[in-house]
């Protein structure tokens, strides 16, 4: 099942090899709203059920389940920053899928100031992606998938607009309880930039598993992300030291099983009772070791949620922490369009 994958990672493997880790004026292509996926670690990409946000990124993942399902989101972020997303689904024939959605981020108001620090406006920030995918069956258990997203920017006086698009293939083994999925992010674009310097959007190779047990009503699930570059460590936090013979200071290379577990996610799922209630939580190595304080323990990458029912909705809940002084609180309401005749 995994020979697609193979041939597609061999394709791109002059980017995996070369690829350098950049920080990106149009990174908020790759923030979730869905309080499931930021309860379990940031980032989900091979779960097939009926949740619609899901396939905000990884649009293989959309199937019938999802058909007439529409989802808010609503993220509490730092300061004064709030995210909020609509997303809906429908079915187009038997094999085909169709995914629409809005997500919303306002920063809030900043102070104008002169050189010497005198406030001489008050700007604004904010963005909006517009999102329509695709989904197509393939049979042999593999869906295809690719979506199309119009990032529209406006920070203070500078404008921008990027289009991008997500590929996607999902392996769904029903019978096995296990899905695993491959895709390419963030193909693409600005059309028009910022300023004169043209920026490249922040592509990204990912792959992701998932198994719910069998004797156990629990969902394991692994993201395996920016396969296309090695190296995620930073300069934002070194590691330094001094030597005792000549006090010299020196930094510190991480160890190459740490540059690994950079690259992945975890995330549970336990559904006690195989009732309308879900517990959940992740853990994300690579904010982890970004956030965290050398001087004190703190919570940072870790993250938590929980779900449950009522009548015809479906309520989601997340709190996640980013540093110590930076938790993220995040709501989601899921409904069938069906359930009340439409």
């Amino acid at each position: 099942m995994f020979r697609k994958y193979i041939i597609i990672l061999c394709f791109l493997s002059p980017n995996i090899i070369f690829s350098q880790l950049q920080n990106s004026s149009y990174n908020s292509l790759n923030l979730h709203s869905s309080s499931r996926v930021l309860s379990m670690g940031g980032d989900i990409n091979s779960i097939v059920d009926d949740d619609i946000s899901l396939a905000l990124f990884v649009p293989s993942l959309l199937n019938e389940e999802m058909d007439k399902q529409i989802a808010f989101n609503f993220v509490d972020y730092v300061s004064d920053i709030n995210f909020i997303s609509f997303h809906f689904v429908k079915k187009l024939n038997n094999n085909l899928m169709f995914f629409s959605g809005i997500d919303a981020i306002n920063y809030g108001k900043f102070d104008g100031r002169d050189e010497i620090g005198n406030t001489i406006s008050i700007f604004g920030a904010s963005q909006q992606i517009a999102t329509i995918g695709i989904s197509k069956y393939l049979g042999n258990k593999f869906t295809l998938g690719s979506n199309f997203r119009l990032l529209n920017s406006n920070l203070e006086s500078y404008h921008s607009l990027a289009l991008s698009s997500n590929i996607s293939t999902t392996y769904h083994n029903k019978d096995a309880n296990f899905t695993s999925t491959l895709i390419v992010k963030n193909l693409g674009r600005p059309i028009k930039n910022y300023t004169l310097e043209k920026e490249d959007l922040p592509f990204e190779i990912q792959i992701g598993l998932s198994k719910s047990l069998k004797h156990l009503p629990f969902r394991y699930s692994f993201v395996f992300h920016h396969l296309n570059v090695y190296d995620l460590s930073n300069d934002y936090n070194p590691r330094t030291i001094y030597e005792p013979a000549t006090n010299e200071l020196i930094v510190k290379e991480e160890t190459v099983t740490k540059k690994l577990l950079r690259h992945v996610i975890l995330g549970g799922e336990l559904n006690p009772f195989r009732k309308n209630l879900f517990l959940r939580a992740g853990f994300n190595f690579q904010r982890r070791e970004d956030l965290k304080l050398d001087s004190s323990f703190n919570m940072s990458g870790f993250s938590w949620g929980l779900g449950f029912s009522i009548k015809k909705v479906k309520i989601n809940y997340s709190r996640s922490s980013f540093h110590s002084s930076a938790m993220l609180n995040s709501f989601s309401i899921l409904t069938n369009f069906s359930k009340f005749g439409l």
